[in-house]
């Protein structure tokens, strides 16, 4: 075969995947865009002469491989890849490395250290298979991946002469492997310059950064971007399979109607979406066993039946006769049809055997009526293009060939479970798809409408519904369309002038489809749109290092002995016996994609092969596996059996279970394997509207104790319910007992668990109705629950007990309803769906997984719970819902508790006292969340053993998250908070204190805080030139006009000046306010109309005033000539000076203070952490509460030294501020830089640290003066604390939860929140003593003595919904949605 030329045309992204194409690496590989960054000149060259060398060096070796075989490898380290001498060490003379599986040599690449180690490269004997194991010792290349991860050197090259392995291996990440076969150099030269270029000395023994910190162009760092661009990746091919789903529903769409609607007629909207994403599960599915030879290689295969080859074949037809021919074919449908059968059922051919797999994914009888559906070749080849090429929309990167084989499941569970929001509408009218952001499907009636009110209205429109920028689409707007694309359209509109003419204006604005057609919908069409959004759900796919990282310390403990529960050191753990590991029970109750399940089943199957290798390999799995088997082998059927009988998960969503099911058969794939079988332990339900408890179904009641006292009748039929129970108990047990090796087993897999089912199907019926009572009668009194389950209760017995056979398996068979239970399934039906869309599908965990349940529940409870806020909880599941969770898993706490809480105690619920891990929103530790969830959990007896309190969600969503594990630790097990061992975790996820309590607010605080004032109303706010001119034509309006300034602002501004003005009618009445016509006018124009849609009657009524205009802030603060202020809603916490002439936003804090000792004092790191410690956050930010903070702040006695380095930090801070030109939160941020060195900076950190040494002073002294509040810290400490003199700052850059700041150390932070704490229950004390919290006073004395002055009194809550409302670029101008003032 003559070298492959390059041809002229061919950029360097076209030659770059060329080669990828070529090599076909197994695992993640190098990213095309990165590739094409980092080479844009192509690959690298190699000389004539080196080329002639190598060509006849291979021609030799392979004469005499025993002989030549060391020169070989020789030539090729030395000359081919120019490793120098002096560069390699022998492997077996590295310390470092000893007990492990040492390379031949070790190449050595430059470091700021001197140099490190770089590449691992691995010599083995000619014959040496080097992918294959031989016994239960690992492969080559995967005992080169181990030390790889062991070491954090992650290159290695694994050869044995002819084939050279790269291999990259990092922790916690995918192996990656490409092979360069030495026999194809020749041939394939572009392979040999892709080995030269990537294995050169140059690149692979160059560190992964630059002596800067920047990315270098080494190979690790190669890999390193391409880690990070796999998210283009899922994100690109998420975009194509999405389009791919609509362009199949289209087809069908038009065949059905070129049927005259026989097609679709007796098909579901919800079927057609399921049959298309099945259609397109099934094909990602044989791509990814294609690919992993787990189907026949054979020519026979590839040519009749091979999905791969089906796209070449197409893509050749495609190029060759053009589009159109494509357009009258339909082989290639019912080719896959023929597939998909053969993979379900096998095939016995004698020249083309393929073994049944089964499985739900591939049932033919699933979606009869495809049969009937002569999908065209145009559309076949088009939904394989946009599975098997990627073409990113950013970036100079050419289309790109994907490898399933490179693609985590996880990758492919993320790209599926954004399908999930979709679904199927049959319309009558016509629509259109339209470009932008949101690409929605509108009538075309609607568009029409639109358009007729006028051009600048049509655009405004358009961009909201579109989510386009008015630039795009007006452009969109002035197209007009060829010959070529009105064809298209003509063709689009199934060949309806008319049509087309009423579209022919709006033709730019309708995106393409896959065939680059526009995107119609004729009149009874079939849309394939979003009709939901998970995210509002609170649903985000887990990316795979978190899940992985909540599976392994929640599963850790439960697999080792001695271990992490044990509290011994890693490198001590031992597995525990094998069959002990394979008896746990793992459940994710909202599994999406099954991405927490695949970790379990990896990390569990781990532990189980660890234990066979350790304590000998059953003599049945030896048998299955045969004398041949590695260790791969081995770990593979140990996720076959872990999967089959430790995993177990829930949905609320149909196809997230069939998702899941696919992402753990890709997982457990075994060639001439079927599936393993999940339809029992993968199930369909809401998790959290069920019982929980058998005695719940017995009693019929979710109260057992009430249930037993009023549903006594139904005792007289429990004796007869029970044994079904129980003989579907036994059949899941046997279902679980013996492994899926072949079809036969499957199919009475499939058997018994029907069985199962129909044996608890009428339970479900009892247990349905007590749920649905309870929905339909939530937030009534109790009462009503009982009467309208006693009023159901005859209904039900009857339904139970009607011609109820002798024995179980009479009941398992199949029974028609009666018209008794078609009614009771009818109301019941009303009262689960309430106000939704659809009704609720309880799950009930005794019923589904009475195995479980009756041995106590589940071992772990892993997961990603929905994010719900609290507030947003009834508008996005009902009011009965919310209800319904406050009383029956709350335990009737009330209050706005996020939805993750009531997973988190359905969590705790299910397991049988043993470990939860999951991920929450960071509200989970705050406010009514944490009463509802933590603290419950904690009062329960429940303790937290590890926490990460918050730290940014690493995918799309905008928001921060808490990890956390819960369970009964042993006593010698160490609680990890944030990475760091620590005494104990309390509910707000802090390190248990030594002292017990919360602060309490002091009355010494009281009347010296504020919240700004509240605005409401765009129409105040004017610019600084408006404001002059209104001033310049009546002096009096100055009265009414007052700078304004915001949060923002105040962080921002290097002057700390205000941007704008705003009018202030103070707490007038009206008639006085329209003593100022101007002024008043401007407020009655814009801000009238707009408080007139207000809900909230006071706001309508006093529309000329600000919702708070917080009178009494601005008379206390009236003699002073300055006052402290801090952003409410910020990670800075830090105050500042500003003049009192302001009107000051309600996202500042005040303080009416001006001496700058306060200064000193609310900019030091004792509150600062005290900040953190005593507040909630809103995303990454601290959403600061005067109530919460201030008033609970103890305070010391201000000293003149504390003034002194008030007045230095103000100056250090002006400095910078003034000549950089820069506000307070860049001026912090290169402060907590430490690659900042300046001299100004180096003077504010200095001026920080001499305030917080005068504060300790300070704290000190107070300390000296009165003992009482050492005796009383050493009352209430559990142990001694320190004297505040003798605590070590230690001043540095220390890593916080917001990150690296110059600080003081976490050891002394937590010192000083310890005696703060003391301090705050101290002062508080001595006020009551005083009679300052008397409740018995009025209310006006208690809320002066509380710091909360009348008219300004805000609670908690309230000032952090108004603190942290999301608005405009205007600060306080629009109401947050549930906000009350």
């Amino acid at each position: 075969m003559p070298p492959r030329t390059r041809l002229p045309s061919q950029t360097v992204a076209e030659q770059h995947a060329e080669w990828l194409t070529l090599l076909r690496p197994d695992g993640p590989f190098l990213a095309l865009p990165v590739i094409v960054e980092a080479l844009p000149q192509g690959l690298e060259t190699v000389p004539t002469e080196t080329r002639d060398e190598i060509r006849q060096a291979w021609a030799q070796v392979q004469d005499g491989p025993d002989l030549l075989l060391p020169s070989w490898y020789d030539r090729i380290l030395r000359t081919l890849l120019g490793i120098p001498f002096n560069a390699l060490v022998q492997g077996s003379t590295i310390e470092t490395l000893y007990r492990r599986a040492r390379p031949d040599l070790v190449a050595y690449g430059p470091s700021p250290n001197g140099r490190a180690m770089r590449l691992f490269i691995y010599k083995h004997p000619w014959d040496e298979h080097l992918t294959r194991g031989r016994g239960d010792r690992p492969s080559p290349v995967e005992q080169a991946a181990t030390l790889c991860r062991e070491t954090g050197v992650p290159l290695a090259l694994v050869t044995n002469g002819r084939f050279w392995i790269l291999v990259h291996a990092r922790p916690g990440e995918a192996t990656s492997t490409a092979v360069f076969d030495a026999d194809l150099w020749l041939e394939e030269p572009t392979l040999l310059r892709a080995f030269t270029t990537l294995l050169g000395a140059r690149r692979a023994l160059a560190p992964a950064e630059r002596p800067d910190g920047t990315p270098s162009d080494g190979l690790a760092s190669l890999f390193a971007r391409s880690a990070q661009a796999q998210t283009q990746v899922t994100d690109t091919l998420g975009r194509q399979v999405r389009q791919a789903v609509e362009l199949l529903v289209g087809e069908l769409a038009r065949l059905d109607r070129e049927s005259g609607g026989a097609l679709l007629a007796d098909v579901a909207e919800r079927d057609i979406y399921r049959a298309a994403l099945i259609v397109l599960m099934r094909l990602v599915f044989l791509l990814y066993a294609e690919e992993q030879e787990l189907l026949p290689t054979d020519e026979l295969y590839q040519l009749s039946y091979g999905v791969a080859a089906l796209y070449d074949r197409l893509a050749r037809e495609r190029d060759q006769q053009g589009e159109e021919v494509g357009d009258r074919r339909s082989a290639a449908w019912y080719r896959l049809l023929a597939l998909f059968r053969a993979v379900h059922g096998g095939s016995e051919h004698p020249d083309l055997r393929v073994p049944a797999y089964g499985g739900s994914l591939f049932d033919p009888a699933g979606f009869e009526w495809l049969a009937s559906a002569p999908v065209t070749d145009r559309v076949v080849h088009q939904v394989l293009d946009a599975l098997l090429i990627l073409r990113h929309k950013r970036g100079k990167a050419a289309a790109e060939r994907l490898s399933y084989k490179g693609l985590d499941v996880e990758q492919i569970g993320h790209v599926y479970e954004g399908l999930l929001e979709f679904s199927c509408l049959k319309v009558d009218e016509p629509y259109v798809g339209l470009i932008g952001r949101d690409e929605p499907e509108l009538p075309l009636h609607l568009l029409e409408e639109e358009h007729a009110k006028g051009a600048t209205s049509f655009l405004a429109w358009l961009k909201d519904k579109c989510g386009a920028t008015p630039k795009q689409l007006e452009k969109a707007l002035a197209k007009t369309p060829d010959t070529v694309q009105a064809a298209a359209l003509h063709a689009a509109c199934d060949n309806d002038e008319e049509l087309a003419g009423r579209i022919r204006p709006f033709l730019g604005l309708l995106r393409p489809d896959l065939r680059g057609d526009p995107t119609v919908y004729p009149p009874k069409s079939v849309l394939f749109t979003q009709v939901g959004d998970r995210r509002a759900t609170g649903t985000h796919y887990t990316p795979k290092s978190l899940a992985q990282e909540i599976v392994q310390h929640t599963l850790a403990p439960l697999c080792h002995r001695p271990g992490p529960a044990e509290g011994a050191p890693e490198d001590e753990w031992q597995p525990k016996p094998a069959a002990e590991l394979l008896e746990l029970k793992i459940c994710d109750p909202a599994m999406g994609s099954g991405a927490f399940l695949v970790s379990a089943c990896r990390y569990i199957a781990e532990r189980v092969v660890d234990a066979w290798e350790r304590d000998g390999v059953p003599a049945d799995v030896l048998d299955l596996l045969g004398p041949d088997h590695d260790r791969e082998d081995l770990l593979l059927f140990a996720k076959r059996r872990t999967a089959a009988s430790c995993v177990y998960g829930v949905d609320r969503d149909d196809m997230a279970v069939e998702l899941a099911k696919l992402s753990l058969w890709i997982e457990t794939l075994a060639k001439n394997k079927p599936f393993s079988f999940l339809d029992h332990a993968l199930r369909h339900g809401d998790s959290l509207v069920g019982l929980i408890d058998e005695a719940q179904v017995w009693t019929f009641h979710l109260d057992p104790q009430r249930g037993r006292s009023i549903n006594a009748r139904f005792e007289t039929i429990i004796d007869d319910l029970e044994p079904m129970l129980t003989r579907a108990q036994e059949l899941r047990e046997e279902i679980e007992a013996f492994p899926a090796d072949d079809i036969e087993r499957i199919t009475e897999k499939q058997r018994k668990l029907a069985e199962a089912e129909r044996l608890t199907e009428s339970l479900r019926l009892a247990a349905d109705t007590v749920v649905a009572a309870a929905l339909s009668t939530a937030g009534r009194p109790e009462d009503e629950l009982d009467d309208r389950l006693l009023g159901l209760a005859d209904d039900v017995q009857a339904v139970l007990g009607a011609e109820r056979p002798e024995g179980t398996k009479e009941f398992a068979r199949e029974s028609t309803p009666s018209v008794l239970e078609k009614q009771l399934r009818d109301t019941l039906e009303n009262w689960l769906k309430g106000t939704r869309k659809a009704p609720v599908k309880p799950f009930h965990w005794p019923l589904e997984f009475p195995e479980v349940m009756r041995r106590g529940g589940f071992t772990a409870v892993v997961g990603n719970p929905p994010f719900i806020g609290g507030q947003r909880l009834t508008g996005a599941m009902g009011v009965d819902m919310r209800e319904y969770f406050v009383h029956h898993i709350g335990g009737g706490r009330r209050g706005s508790a996020d939805l993750c809480a009531y997973f988190y105690l359905r969590d705790l619920a299910i397991t049988n006292n043993g470990r939860v891990g999951i991920i929450a929103t960071n509200t989970l530790a705050q406010g009514d969340t944490r009463e509802v969830g933590l603290a419950q959990a904690r009062d329960k007896g429940w303790d937290i053993y590890r926490a990460e309190k918050s730290q940014p969600w690493p995918g799309t969503a905008s928001l921060e998250v808490s990890l956390v594990w819960t369970g009964h630790p042993k006593a010698d097990e160490r609680p990890i908070l944030d990475g760091r061992q620590v005494a104990g975790i309390t509910s707000s996820l802090d390190p248990k204190s030594r002292v017990v309590g919360d602060p309490y607010r002091l009355a010494a605080n009281a009347g010296q805080s504020f919240i700004g004032s509240y605005v409401l109303g765009k129409g105040f706010i004017l610019e600084p030139e408006e404001a002059q001119a209104l001033i310049d034509k009546d002096p009096r309006n100055r009265d009414v006009l007052f700078p304004y300034m915001g949060g923002e602002d105040l962080n921002s501004r290097w002057d700390l000046s205000a941007p704008r003005w705003v009018i202030n009618f103070h707490d007038w009445d009206e008639e006085k306010a329209r003593t100022y016509p101007d002024c008043f006018e401007i407020v009655e124009r814009k801000v009238k109309p707009f408080r007139a849609k207000n809900s909230d009657r006071r706001r309508r009524e006093i529309w000329w005033r600000f919702t708070r205009p917080t009178v009494e802030l601005y008379d206390k603060i009236s003699d002073l000539q300055r006052v402290l202020v801090i952003a409410l809603v910020s990670r800075l916490v830090m105050p500042t000076f500003v003049s009192t002439g302001h009107v000051l936003s309600h996202k500042l804090g005040v303080f009416a203070v001006e001496d700058r000792a306060s200064l000193a004092l609310l900019s030091s790191a004792y509150h600062y952490h005290w900040a953190w410690a005593s507040s909630s956050t809103m995303k990454a930010d601290l959403n600061y509460s005067p109530s919460d903070v201030y008033e609970s702040f103890a305070m010391p006695s201000s000293t003149i030294h504390m003034e002194e380095v008030g007045c230095e930090l103000e100056s250090a801070r002006r400095e910078v501020m003034h000549q950089d030109r820069i506000g307070l939160t860049a001026l912090y941020n290169k402060l907590h830089d430490a690659a900042v060195h300046s001299p100004r900076i180096a003077r504010l950190r200095q001026a920080h640290i001499k305030v917080d040494e005068a504060v300790r002073e300070a704290y000190a002294l107070d300390e000296e003066r009165e003992p009482a509040i050492c005796e009383f810290e050493a009352r209430v400490a559990s142990e001694e604390l320190p004297s505040w003199r003798a605590i070590e700052l230690d001043h540095g850059f220390h890593q916080t939860r917001q990150g690296v700041r110059f600080t003081i150390s976490p050891q002394a932070r937590d010192i000083v929140l310890d005696k703060l704490l003391a301090l705050n229950h101290y002062r508080y004390q001595q006020e009551a003593r005083q009679g300052l919290h008397d409740k018995k006073r009025s209310r006006k004395q208690v809320s002066a003595a509380e710091g909360k002055p009348q008219g300004t009194a805000v609670d908690t809550s309230m000032e952090s919904r108004e603190a942290g409302a999301e608005e405009s670029s205007f600060d306080g101008l629009f109401a947050p949605p549930d906000a009350l003032f």
